[in-house]
Formats: structure tokens, C-alpha cells, sequence
């Protein structure tokens, strides 16, 4: 399970001047004003990055004074936003950023990153930073987007993806704490994975065998799910199951909740995430929340 952060409330938000990392600091100030908690605006500067460029010699606290001048901006953007501004502060490190928010994380209640980071011309990807950070984090990850959806009023659902193998257990716990203190109601989603590939290219399930997959899938999450939800009464949680390619069942459902939850497991040395995450991290039109259980193994 998730180790909790014990400490004071605190939300650390990955800053670098992009419009994602703007959506990503309007959203750490939300939650620092939900949580009553800290706000903590991170910048780092990949010394890898400058390292690579033959020939040129870069002054580190030079480098530091322009970050801290960009940081100032997203300052005064929270404090405008109605943080005070003793609840704000910044940091900036050199080193990879996935590896400085991860480090982080382990006094964090929350990191809030973008999709993309500025000036990498790949609007359509999904960054580096947020890719590294969501295998790795230690508390839970929202990943978000000048792409998603703004609503004048929350929808006041939290979607919760979980499978019939127990993975989204922690998520689905994680999201129904956030409902029982702040609101809202959860919906668990499974997807019956549609057969895919070229050996299933003769032929496909019929509407019959869809169902009756449907209808086991149900019978095991119910189960599984019913476990959990005991412990919070006050939450109401629907469930639903669907038959077909689970990226796209979540990417249509997402547009319909105020955040999707899911669990990663990632391990050392690559903490690599699978294809379902990232697909969602660059297709989502919600804020992505991932988790990373502490005794994860595999990808």
C-alpha cells in the first residue's frame, strides 16, 4: 500500500514556465487551499542538459537567479489566486526533474505536474518529467493539461479504473478518502479488454460472449470492490463495466469527471509505465491521478 505522508500538508507543484506547468500551479492551489496546506513550486534545471552542450560554459547561480525569476511569476500567480503568500514557497534544483520531484515526494501529500514541459515542441506526447515522476513518486501524482476540460463547476465524480486482478485497490481507497473529506461520489470503471492482434483477426466475440464477460467481470469486482467500500459508508460508489480497448473506454469517460485515478506498478531500476497510462496521461481530458503503491513490482 501507499506509505502516507505524515508530516504537514504540503502540495508540490513541478514549475517551468509552460502553459501546462501554469494548469498544473492553478491546480496545486486549489488543492493547497482544499487541504489548508503548503504550496512548494519546484524548478529544476537538467545539468545533463547543459552538460551536452559542447563547448559552452553555463555560471550555475546565474542559471539559479533566471529560475528564481520564473518562479516569482507562479508566486504571485497563487498569491493572486488567493494563497497567502506564507504558504508559498520555491525551490530550485539542479538535476533531472522527474528525479527532484520523486525525491519530493517523500514529504509530499501531493505532486501536481504537466503533461509537457516547455520547449519541447511535442504537444502530443507526454513529457519526460511526468512519465519519470508517476513510475517513482511516492505519494500520488496529478498530471494535467491546458488540454483538459474546464468546468464552471465540478462534476463532483472521481473515476476510479481498477481490473479483476485487485490492481486500483489503493487508488480506489485514495479516491473515496478524497470524497468522504471533500465530497463528491466515486465511480470504479473496468474495461473487459477487447481481443486484439493479428491471431484474432478470423473472427471476434460475439454480442453474446461480450456480455457474458461483462457480466463476470462485474461478479469479480463487486466482490473486490464491496471490500474496500465497507469502510466508507457516507461515499456513494457506482460501478461500471464495459466490454472493448480499455484507452478508449477511459479517454471518452474521462470527459465526464473532475479526475480519473489509477494505480502504476513500477519498479526499480526502469520504473517504466505501461501503455494505458501514458495513453491517458496524453489523451485525458481530466486531470490523471496516479499511484504507486508501495510494494508494486513489475510495469
Amino acid at each position: 500500500m501507499l506509505v502516507p505522508y505524515l508530516g504537514p500538508a504540503r502540495i508540490v507543484v513541478g514549475f517551468d514556465g509552460s502553459e501546462d506547468s501554469f494548469r498544473a500551479l492553478a491546480h496545486g492551489v486549489r488543492e493547497a487551499l482544499l487541504r489548508e496546506a503548503e504550496l512548494v513550486l519546484m524548478h529544476a534545471v537538467d545539468d545533463t542538459v547543459l552538460n551536452s552542450a559542447w563547448g559552452v560554459v553555463f555560471d550555475p547561480e546565474q542559471i539559479k537567479e533566471g529560475a528564481a525569476e520564473m518562479l516569482a511569476t507562479g508566486v504571485a500567480e497563487a498569491v493572486a489566486s488567493g494563497l497567502a503568500r506564507t504558504r508559498v514557497r520555491t525551490e530550485v534544483v539542479l538535476g533531472n526533474p522527474a528525479a527532484a520531484l520523486t525525491r519530493m515526494s517523500n514529504e509530499a501529500s501531493l505532486v501536481v505536474v504537466g503533461r509537457t514541459s516547455g520547449g519541447t515542441g511535442e504537444k502530443a506526447f507526454i513529457g519526460s518529467t511526468a512519465v519519470g515522476t508517476v513510475g517513482a513518486a511516492h505519494c500520488p501524482v496529478v498530471v494535467v493539461s491546458v488540454d483538459n476540460l474546464q468546468r464552471e463547476q465540478p462534476a463532483g465524480v472521481i473515476g476510479v479504473a481498477v481490473d479483476t486482478s485487485a490492481r486500483g485497490a489503493v487508488a480506489l481507497e485514495w479516491a473515496l478518502g478524497e470524497c468522504r473529506a471533500h465530497g463528491g461520489r466515486v465511480v470504479v470503471i473496468s474495461v473487459c479488454r477487447a481481443p486484439q492482434g493479428r491471431w484474432f483477426s478470423a473472427g471476434h466475440p460475439t454480442a453474446e460472449q461480450e456480455q457474458k464477460a461483462v457480466e463476470v467481470t462485474r461478479a469479480r469486482m463487486v466482490d473486490m470492490v464491496s471490500e474496500i467500500t465497507e469502510d466508507y459508508p457516507e461515499v456513494e460508489v457506482e460501478l461500471e463495466v464495459s466490454y472493448g480497448n480499455p484507452l478508449d473506454v477511459l479517454t471518452a469517460r474521462a470527459e465526464e469527471l473532475d479526475a480519473l485515478v489509477l494505480e502504476v506498478h513500477a519498479s526499480f531500476p526502469t520504473y517504466s509505465v505501461g501503455g494505458l497510462i501514458r495513453g491517458l496521461m496524453s489523451h485525458g481530458r481530466c486531470p490523471i491521478v496516479v499511484i504507486r503503491p508501495k510494494d508494486s513490482h513489475g510495469s
